[in-house]
């Protein structure tokens, strides 16, 4: 049976290589779950849900405690908030925590729920969470898209701490209850292609651009009109209707590449 270790940390950058001097090409949230594949001194090269796989430090990961999975799991409903070693505020913090992370649940208290970390340390939550859903709803797709808005652009980045473009699709549907692929290009392989311009593009679809030939580079969601969201300097409105002028990108029109439905709507 394979090894599996959690992440112990927010966030944890997962490289190329066995080095921190090798290209960041993901990242792994707080209590994710990481299969072992390879063990090198202080890294361990692991293989994500997504099937993604690179090396980790193995500071950033403890093995899994058991029982893990016998409790309910809560997940915070805000972007990015503090675990606090008692139920106030004013207590000490214990770790940061983003909101695709699930913690097991060992009590509540008065606007508070208690969880475990991967360590085993404990912690107080306010009682926020995110209500997971099982059918994508497009709305709410595009809502939990604006919300990032803003948020800076970083290579490898599947996080509110920082995303790339296709870790910003990704975990755009994540949040909904629709599991992409990690990579651009990979994602450019889901659903069904759409012919025709933007006029017959749906809110919700992927629109994928290529800066290099043969090679998809970039993705965004639609958002209706020809215009789209998407991780670019950090996370942005642009266009490809020449007629919505203050958001149109000559560049995003040059380099335009297709459109995959993902939601049958």
């Amino acid at each position: 049976m394979p090894k599996i270790l959690l992440t112990n940390v927010s966030i944890a950058f997962i490289y190329r290589e066995a080095t921190y001097r090798s290209e960041s090409i993901s990242q792994t949230h707080l209590a994710e779950t990481l299969q072992v594949l390879e063990e090198q001194a202080d890294w361990v090269r692991v293989r994500q849900a997504d099937k993604y796989e690179g090396w980790v430090s193995r500071a950033a990961l403890v093995e899994r405690p058991d029982h893990w999975n016998t409790h309910e799991l809560f997940y915070p409903a805000t972007q990015v908030t503090w675990i606090y070693q008692s139920p106030d505020r004013n207590s000490t913090t214990v770790r940061d925590v983003t909101l695709l992370s699930g913690l097991p649940v060992l009590g509540r208290q008065a606007g508070w729920v208690q969880i475990q970390l991967p360590d085993g340390k404990l912690g107080w939550l306010e009682d926020h969470p995110r209500h997971l859903v099982k059918t994508l709803d497009v709305e709410q797709l595009i809502q939990t898209a604006f919300s990032f808005l803003g948020i800076q652009y970083c290579w490898g980045g599947r996080s509110p701490k920082g995303f790339d473009c296709s870790g910003f699709a990704q975990t755009c549907f994540a949040v909904n209850g629709l599991e992409l692929p990690r990579d651009a290009y990979l994602q450019a392989d889901e659903g069904v292609l759409v012919e025709g311009d933007f006029n017959s593009w749906q809110i919700g679809d992927l629109i994928f651009f290529s800066e290099r030939p043969g090679k998809i580079t970039h993705v965004a969601i639609a958002l209706g009109k020809g215009d789209f969201i998407h991780a670019s300097g950090y996370v942005r409105l642009n266009s490809l209707n020449p007629q919505h002028q203050d958001l149109y990108h000559e560049k995003y029109a040059r380099i335009f590449t297709r459109t995959m439905r993902i939601l049958q709507q």
